[in-house]
């Protein structure tokens, strides 16, 4: 993939400043999986779910069972995870901005460090094109389409079987809520294509320091698993989906509209049939997803770099998968959107099977990594380090926060509250009695004083977390 000249020019003067660096050093390997709520995974509790790999993985390494993400989109999600500060400081609030070049994030610090930076699969800061520091992009779209091109699934080489085959999958996703499996082998696949390019990174740079962040897509919707991973749930009973009766009488109008026009699809039209199916392509596309990982996991170990590699797997969001009666992600707050898995080894670094059960968000992820690289943190970054948590020590009680532009959250291990810019409603959980939030109590006068109590703290996050980087400059009597 081209990158553009600013950047290429940014990556060398990186490269050339950095210090030398000891082969011995931590290597990290970050890896995101687009819209992978965190009660999909078997270590997570879920007795449906096929994900041996991570829940064996989990076992030696520590889980973060209360992650928040700072937005439910891509670009402010990731944005805040490599930067540790806030989409309203770092000038990310939607998928519509990109990081400003004065930015700090984990590419442009190890890279000032001596490490060598990529980035595999969907760009990472995708849908925007912006690299945020890293020195090269080893494969992403361009590449894929590409490699698809040359077997026969797409441009001038496409059969008429071939054709027929990929228009019949584009009509079963526009009627069926985006669901739809392709019809290419597994080995002309994006995951499987994206992961071993993944894996070609590590051999090719195994002595030398390395970050490398591998963004897979998948399961972000459309829900389009590959074979057989699209009949590995068939006939599954799934969790089901929290919703009541009602529901929408007390809840902010957008959030009725989006039952009536998400992605094309009237929700309310969704059958019990259609979300079997979604769940089940969902699962099976996780799935997926774990063996890839897995195969990452087996090449540091066969090259003997999983003793000195911090392994990060992660997600940018959730997905709603029915819950409310909705589907995908959307301008709207619920856990299901918001917590995220979170599963960290560094051998030596961290203890195996350690279980962190306080809240934690996106913005604390850049500063562990940091820390647990012995690398200081930058000034402005405003989480905070997880790595003594991680090893044992006693976690401070915090809320966590979400945000779009015209939206603010704050949640605690009793309460969330959201806050709707100039709005006359907005959205007040108990979240001990209510875990599913299916209950608003914003309005409710008998909630009054939870209510004040929850507005007050989102104000005192919002003045407290001006950028630390643009204080005000004390003036004296000279000037």
């Amino acid at each position: 993939m081209q990158i553009t000249r600013r950047e290429f020019t940014s990556g060398l003067l990186a490269a050339s400043a950095a210090p030398a660096a000891s082969p011995n050093r931590l290597n990290v390997v970050l890896i995101t999986n687009d819209q992978w709520r965190a009660d999909c995974l078997g270590v997570a509790g879920n007795s449906v779910i096929r994900t041996p790999r991570l829940d064996a993985f989990a076992r030696e390494g520590v889980m973060l069972e209360n992650h928040f993400v700072q937005c439910p989109q891509c670009v402010p999600s990731r944005s805040a995870l490599h930067t540790g500060r806030y989409p309203h400081v770092n000038r990310t609030p939607s998928n519509l901005y990109r990081l400003p070049d004065t930015e700090q994030t984990l590419a442009t610090i190890l890279g000032s460090h001596g490490y060598i930076t990529a980035a595999v699969g969907e760009l990472p800061y995708a849908p925007t094109r912006f690299l945020g520091g890293f020195q090269s992009v080893v494969a992403s779209d361009p590449e894929y389409h590409a490699f698809q091109e040359k077997h026969g699934w797409r441009g001038p080489n496409l059969t008429p079987a071939r054709r027929q085959l990929l228009d019949e999958h584009a009509r079963r996703s526009k009627t069926q809520f985006e669901a739809s499996p392709v019809p290419w082998p597994e080995e002309l696949d994006e995951t499987p294509f994206f992961t071993q390019h993944a894996n070609r990174f590590f051999q090719e740079n195994r002595n030398r320091p390395f970050f490398l962040h591998v963004n897979f897509r998948r399961p972000h919707h459309p829900f389009d698993p590959v074979a057989p991973y699209d009949r590995m749930y068939a006939g599954a009973t799934f969790p089901a989906s929290h919703k009541r009766a009602g529901e929408f009488d007390t809840k902010p109008p957008g959030q009725r509209k989006s039952l009536e026009l998400t992605a094309g699809f009237d929700l309310r039209k969704m059958t019990d049939a259609d979300l079997n199916r979604i769940k089940s392509y969902y699962y099976g596309m996780i799935s997926h997803n774990d063996a890839c990982i897995g195969q990452m996991l087996d090449q540091l170990d066969q090259l003997e770099l999983a003793g000195r590699t911090l392994f990060i797997v992660t997600s940018d969001h959730g997905e709603m998968l029915g819950d409310h009666g909705l589907l995908f992600k959307g301008g709207y707050f619920y856990d299901e959107v918001l917590r995220v898995p979170v599963l960290l080894r560094a051998p030596g670094r961290l203890p195996a099977g350690q279980r962190l059960a306080g809240l934690t968000q996106h913005v604390d992820m850049a500063p562990t990594i940091l820390e647990l690289l012995d690398i200081p943190v930058p000034q402005g970054v405003q989480g905070r380090s997880l790595a003594a948590a991680c090893r044992g020590a006693t976690l401070e009680e915090r809320p966590v926060y979400a945000e779009f532009p015209t939206m603010k959250m704050i949640r605690n291990a009793e309460w969330k509250l959201v806050h709707y810019l100039r709005a006359p409603h907005g959205e007040l959980y108990n979240l001990r009695e209510d875990p599913h939030e299916l209950h608003n109590l914003y309005d409710d006068p008998g909630y009054a004083k939870p209510r004040q109590e929850m507005q007050s703290a989102l104000l005192d996050w919002l003045i407290g977390s001006q950028d630390p980087l643009l204080a005000p400059i004390r003036a004296d009597a000279s000037d």
